[in-house]
């Protein structure tokens, strides 16, 4: 699937360029965009790369962790939440294949994220065999938003944030379902959409950075990959501080555990150099 973001100079440009002699590439941009390129090469190799390996690992024992010291498999948060992504993997087993909302959510974290940064938007397409989106700005937050920020699950919570304004999200309440009447907690249902939508998230990120997205790489891919799995891995930290039955455990110990495990990885580097 080939998703498309330019600006209306950049088509021209390209159009411009078919005609132009080889060695074209020598211009001041295309060297630019080279040296950017290496540069951020650079910075996956050297700082996003280790930090995926320290928040990996931090993640996993933190888990460990609540799973072995806490009630964390019996909390409605977890309950939900993983029955949530259990309808997203029976539904997706079954052959459900919902491209054209993935897309369209592919394509609006674009334009968000371009109008955030000051772009103006001169058109956008959705359809099932792809999309675009023009603007005349461009950099490495635009062009991998929506690898980075779960899409539906944002709109989900920002939704029940404004319903939570008005109801008690806590209290069970009475839903009418044809012949009988369901008591559900708002809460239970928010969790359980979030889990849905983060992993249908999940799911189509993996398979679109397989097919070697063009939106990766226009920042280099590595960089990308190292960059993209940093930040989902901090949602996921997020999401797991919110699912916790402990009080006592927050961004804090997280940073303390982080900041534990990056030492002892460069204590070891430390030793096995020197």
């Amino acid at each position: 699937m080939e998703i498309l973001m330019a600006s209306a100079n950049l088509r021209r440009h390209l159009q411009e360029n078919r005609h132009r002699p080889a060695g074209i590439n020598n211009r001041r941009d295309a060297r630019r965009d080279r040296t950017l390129l290496i540069f951020k090469r650079w910075i996956g190799g050297l700082f996003l790369a280790p930090a995926c390996l320290v928040t990996a690992m931090t993640l996993i024992i933190m888990l460990w962790r609540a799973v072995t010291r806490m009630d964390f498999l019996r909390s409605e948060e977890f309950i939900f939440f993983s029955f949530g992504g259990a309808l997203w993997g029976i539904a997706y087993l079954s052959g459900l294949r919902p491209v054209t909302a993935y897309v369209f959510g592919h394509e609006l974290s674009h334009l968000f994220t371009a109008r955030m940064f000051g772009g103006r938007i001169f058109d956008w397409k959705v359809s099932a065999t792809g999309g675009y989106v023009e603007t005349d700005k461009s950099n490495t937050w635009i062009t991998l938003a929506p690898y980075l920020v779960p899409f539906y699950t944002l709109i989900i919570l920002i939704v029940f944030g404004v319903a939570g304004l008005a109801l008690d999200m806590q209290t069970a309440h009475a839903i009418p379902l044809w012949k009988w009447t369901v008591s559900l907690k708002p809460l239970r249902i928010l969790y359980a959409l979030v889990g849905l939508t983060w992993f249908f998230h999940a799911t189509y990120t993996v398979k679109t950075v397989l097919a070697e997205q063009g939106d990766l790489k226009r920042n280099g891919e590595f960089f990308s990959m190292m960059l993209i799995f940093l930040i989902n891995a901090f949602l996921l930290i997020t999401l797991f501080l919110a699912a916790s039955p402990s009080p006592g455990l927050g961004l804090a110990e997280v940073g303390r555990c982080w900041w534990s495990v990056a030492s002892g990885i460069i204590g070891w580097a430390w030793n096995l150099v020197f």
